[in-house]
C-alpha cells in the first residue's frame, strides 16, 4: 500500500511543542494510579505518565496492512493443506498438544476473526514479527481501559484539544476492542438476542491474582455487562469449574454453557474435569467455541517462513507488503549453523510454536557461546526459525516510581499490536519496555502494559 510511514513520527508525542508536552505530564503525575489501577503487570516499581499517541491516518493504514497479511498467512495455509490436520502434520506439532482441535476441521476464513500481531516500529516502519491467531490474544480489557482512563484524565485536564506545533490536535480512543470482539462472537457463532455465552478462562498460570478464581471472576463483571448491552446472556468461568451435568450438557456453578468463548491458549491443557467436559461439549457439537483451536496452527511462525517461501507466487503489491513490512524469515536447518553464527547480531533465533517470548534469543543481545549453544539446541530439537533482527525504534517516555515518586525519562523500546477482530481494527495492545531489561517485551520481563490515543490534525 502506498502509504508515508515516515511523515509524521509513529509516537505522535515526538511531533508536539513542549509546552502541550509538560501540561500532559501533569496530568498523568495527578492520575497515573486511577489509569493503571487493576491492569495486569510484573512491574512493581514503575508507571508511564502519559500514552502513546498514534496519528488516526497511521492507525488506520496499520489496519489495512494488519488485515491483507492476515489474509496473506491463511492463503499460504491453503496452498498447503485443506484441513487443519493436513497443517498440524505439515508443521510437525504433535497430535494432542492442542486441545480440542479437529484434525478433519476446513481451513478457512472463520479462523481468522480474531487475533493480534505483535509489531515493532524500525526506522519508523511496521514491522511484523509474530501474528497471533485466534480468540486468546490477550489484555483487551485491560489495554482498552488504560485508553479510556487516559482519555478522561485529559477530558478532566481540558486536554482533549491539544495545541500541536501546527495548530490544534484533536484526541480519541481507538475503537473499542471489547464491543468489536463481542460482534465477532456474534456473528461467527451466530448468536441472538439472549443466546447464552461463557468465558472461559485458565487461572493456572502465575499472572498476578491468578490464585484468586472468585476475585477473577468478580473482577470481569463490567466486561459481562458490556456484553449484555449488545444483547449477550454472558457469564465467565475458570476452566476447572466446567463440569458436564446430569442431562450431559456442559454447565458451570449449576448453568449451562451454550457457546463459550474460548479466552486461553489451548497448548498443554491441563488434566482436570472441566478439560474433559469442555472437550466432550466440542466433540458432541452440543457447545460452539470461539474461536476454534485450528487458529492456533496459522499462528505458528513457521507460516511466516512459508509465506516468504511463496513470495514470488504473490501479486506485485503483495510481494512489497511482506518485504516491507515482514522480516525474512526461514525455518532453521543445519546448513545455517556457520552462517548464523557469524551473523549472529543480525539474526534472532526463535521457536515456532511457542508464545510469550519463551525461547527467543535476540542476536546482539545474546552470549556468543550462549548463542551457539542455542543454535545446536534448536537443531536437535526442531522447530525452530531464523529471523531477521529487526531494531525497534526507541520510545521516550517518562515514568514515576510508584514508591517514592521519582520521575525519569528513559528511552526504551516498544511494540504495537492492534487487534483485530472480525476483520477489522480495534484498540491496540502497547507494550513499553522496562529501561530494566533487553528488548525481549512480554509480561514477565516486567514491561509496561497500556492503550494509545488516537490523535487528529
Amino acid at each position: 500500500m502506498d502509504f508515508d510511514w515516515r511523515a509524521t513520527s509513529f509516537d505522535y508525542w515526538e511531533e508536539l511543542p513542549q509546552a502541550t508536552k509538560d501540561k500532559v505530564l501533569a496530568a498523568g503525575a495527578e492520575d497515573w494510579k486511577k489509569v493503571f489501577n487493576g491492569v495486569l503487570t510484573f512491574n512493581k516499581s514503575w508507571r508511564p505518565l502519559r500514552p502513546v499517541m498514534i496519528h488516526q491516518a497511521t492507525y488506520d493504514a496499520l489496519g489495512e496492512v494488519m488485515d491483507r497479511l492476515l489474509q496473506l498467512l491463511l492463503e499460504t495455509g491453503m496452498r498447503r493443506a485443506k484441513t487443519a490436520g493436513e497443517l498440524r502434520k505439515l508443521l510437525g506439532t504433535p497430535d494432542g498438544l492442542i486441545g480440542y482441535l479437529d484434525d478433519e476441521e476446513e481451513l478457512g476464513e472463520h479462523l481468522i476473526q480474531s487475533g493480534r500481531p505483535d509489531i515493532l516500529i524500525s526506522d519508523g516502519v511496521p514491522k511484523f514479527v509474530e501474528f497471533n491467531i485466534g480468540s486468546e490474544a490477550g489484555c483487551v480489557w485491560d489495554t482498552e481501559r488504560v485508553s479510556k482512563r487516559f482519555l478522561t484524565s485529559f477530558s478532566d485536564h481540558g486536554l482533549t484539544t491539544l495545541e500541536g506545533a501546527d495548530g490544534p490536535v484533536g484526541v480519541q480512543e481507538p475503537p473499542l476492542p471489547v464491543d468489536g470482539r463481542y460482534r465477532a462472537i456474534i456473528d461467527l457463532l451466530g448468536l441472538k438476542p439472549g443466546d447464552r455465552l461463557t468465558t472461559v478462562l485458565r487461572t493456572e498460570g502465575v499472572y498476578p491474582g491468578s490464585d484468586n478464581l472468585e476475585a477473577i471472576v468478580r473482577s470481569l463483571d463490567p466486561y459481562v455487562e458490556r456484553g449484555a448491552a449488545l444483547g449477550i446472556d454472558g457469564d465467565v468461568s475458570p476452566l476447572i469449574w466446567l463440569e458436564t451435568d446430569e442431562d450431559g450438557d456442559l454447565a458451570t456453578q449449576g448453568r449451562k454453557v451454550e457457546a463459550v468463548f474460548r479466552l486461553f491458549v489451548c497448548t498443554d491443557m491441563p488434566d482436570d474435569p472441566g478439560t474433559t467436559a469442555l472437550q466432550a461439549a466440542v466433540d458432541s457439537g452440543k457447545t460452539k467455541l470461539f474461536t476454534t483451536s485450528a487458529g492456533w496452527l496459522l499462528a505458528n511462525k513457521i507460516m511466516l517462513t512459508y509465506l516468504w517461501d511463496d513470495i514470488e507466487l504473490l501479486d506485485p503489491a503483495d510481494q512489497e507488503l511482506v518485504r516491507q513490512h515482514v522480516p525474512w524469515s526461514r525455518l532453521l536447518t543445519a546448513t545455517m549453523v556457520e552462517d548464523a553464527v557469524a551473523q549472529q547480531a543480525a539474526l534472532v533465533l526463535k521457536p515456532a510454536d511457542e508464545y510469550g517470548g519463551a525461547g527467543v534469543l535476540v542476536g546482539h543481545e545474546t552470549d556468543p557461546g550462549v548463542w551457539k549453544e542455542g543454535l545446536e539446541d534448536a537443531l536437535t530439537r526442531g522447530g525452530f526459525l531464523l529471523q531477521d533482527y529487526v531494531r525497534p525504534d526507541r520510545l521516550t517516555m517518562d515514568l514515576t516510581n510508584i514508591e517514592t515518586g521519582e520521575e525519569l525519562q528513559v528511552e526504551v523500546p516498544y511494540s504495537v499490536g492492534p487487534y483485530t477482530f472480525g476483520r477489522k481494527a480495534y484498540g491496540c495492545f502497547l507494550r513499553v519496555g522496562s529501561h530494566e531489561h533487553g528488548e525481549v517485551l512480554n509480561l514477565k520481563r516486567a514491561i509496561h502494559v497500556t492503550g494509545p490515543l488516537l490523535v487528529t490534525t
